[in-house]
């Protein structure tokens, strides 16, 4: 029987960096999804369940504290972990992420090594 894999959705506008997120999880044994939007993340919540969201602050259609927002208000997204990964390091911005709700806060550039510690612990947390 196939063990079930954990499915990561990763939002950034930034190609170079959803390759590699992919890369990086999907060598970790993750299910990636992706999307360069808020609005196509909202939509593939909906759609695909994730088990934790890896989200940019800085997106074209609306910034990351909207759907951070979004998804903590609505009964059957607030339970997904959701991690900022932004190049915004300004303490006022963590404490908005924090006031949203958000789980964790890591700024770009960051250490592959970091991502996976703070995604494994958050899934083991969330009883993934």
């Amino acid at each position: 029987m196939m063990e079930k894999r954990n499915r990561i959705l990763v939002v950034d506008d930034e190609l170079d960096l959803l390759h590699l997120m992919k890369r990086i999880l999907e060598g970790a044994g993750y299910e990636v999804i992706t999307a360069e939007r808020g609005t196509d993340c909202l939509l593939l919540v909906q759609r695909e369940q994730p088990d934790l969201i890896l989200l940019d602050v800085r997106l074209p259609d609306m910034d990351g504290y909207q759907i951070l927002e979004r998804l903590k208000s609505d009964q059957t997204t607030h339970h997904i972990p959701v991690v900022m990964l932004t190049s915004l390091n300004q303490g006022p911005d963590f404490q908005k992420a924090l006031e949203k709700g958000v789980d964790w806060y890591i700024t770009k550039p960051f250490e592959p090594e970091h991502i996976l510690k703070r995604v494994n612990n958050l899934l083991r947390e969330s009883g993934k």
